[in-house]
């Protein structure tokens, strides 16, 4: 939808009825990275500020457990439930995120990779987008099974991150010692060294920030310990992920870890069952839409937090939901 066209339907207050729609469903937004500035790949201080004020406007914020506890034990949600939550653990969600978050009083979850936050490993998804950043190669073959290529143009960081993209899709697609021998080879081909730990732009919390934000209200829950694809590891590794990290989080922050984070938001039976088994009480999915009453706990939906406010609330309101089931029904 136009840009003109959704802020007008916004300033008009036109997403009212979709929000009364959904007012007995609950809402989970789901955040990433944060920024000082505008920045298209980034929720900035200001953009982030803006939804808060419209959540505390039109929405009952409920912190994760609450909304866990409701659907558990099939209470009534509070009209308009929404749950904030942030997935990953970068400094910017402590640096940006925590101070507005404070602000508006508004209580929120981040889900954090324990060896990340233990200084162990880089978020994998982020050497990609170090390695095409830095290259002073202006094109890149990059050649995958079955004759998959990719070829781009690296003239611009646009084209760059672009590409980091495109060959982070293909690498979700292989095993984790397939994807981390191509992330090398992709590196040597296009003349990058890697660090050892992430550079200042992919860092990580502290625990020390990490205990702050726990004890504010930004609650930490668990996002795995190393954040692979959990359907594309062998049950061995994938009781190891969930259990590990849990206990990694619970020895350090000294409280129950009851929540959980589908990495990339892939899962099956076998991933959902382990993640039971594990002891969480919940697990979110990057899958789009609201929760309905009875919804399953261990397979939440989720909705993507977009910067501009008026995006935001066309999906925060239901209204993108129905436009996506009218569009679907006409095809």
């Amino acid at each position: 939808m136009k840009k003109t066209i959704l802020k007008t339907i916004y300033n008009f207050g036109g997403f009212a009825p979709f929000r009364r729609a959904n007012r007995g469903n609950l809402l989970i937004l789901m955040y990433h990275r944060f920024s000082r500035e505008a920045n298209p790949y980034k929720i900035s201080g200001a953009e982030f500020s803006a939804h808060l004020e419209y959540l505390k406007k039109y929405h009952n914020v409920l912190s994760l457990s609450e909304a866990v506890d409701c659907l558990r034990n099939e209470k009534k949600l509070p009209p308009n439930a929404a749950v904030i939550t942030i997935d990953d653990g970068y400094a910017d969600a402590y640096e940006i995120a925590f101070p507005i978050l404070k602000k508006f009083d508004l209580p929120a979850v981040v889900y954090v990779v324990t060896d990340f936050l233990d200084g162990k490993c880089w978020l994998w998804t982020d050497l990609m987008r170090y390695v095409l950043s830095h290259t002073k190669e202006d094109f890149a073959e990059i050649e995958f099974e079955n004759g998959d290529k990719i070829k781009a143009n690296l003239s611009t960081q646009t084209q760059k991150s672009e590409t980091a993209n495109r060959i982070n899709s293909r690498l979700k697609k292989l095993s984790d010692e397939q994807k981390d021998s191509k992330i090398k080879e992709i590196a040597e081909i296009l003349q990058v060294k890697i660090p050892a730990l992430p550079t200042s732009r992919y860092a990580p919390i502290n625990w020390e920030k990490a205990r702050e934000m726990d004890s504010g209200g930004v609650k930490i829950e668990s996002h795995t310990v190393t954040h692979p694809i959990l359907t594309n590891i062998n049950q061995e590794k994938l009781d190891f992920e969930l259990q590990t990290s849990k206990l990694r989080l619970e020895n350090v922050l000294e409280k129950q870890i009851e929540h959980f984070c589908y990495p990339n938001g892939n899962f099956n039976e076998a991933v959902r069952k382990s993640a039971e088994n594990a002891g969480y009480k919940s697990a979110v999915t990057t899958d789009y839409g609201f929760n309905e009453k009875g919804a399953n706990r261990f397979l939440l939906n989720r909705i993507d937090a977009h910067p501009a406010i008026e995006s935001f609330a066309q999906s925060a309101s239901g209204f993108e939901s129905f436009r996506q089931r009218i569009t679907n029904s006409h095809k």
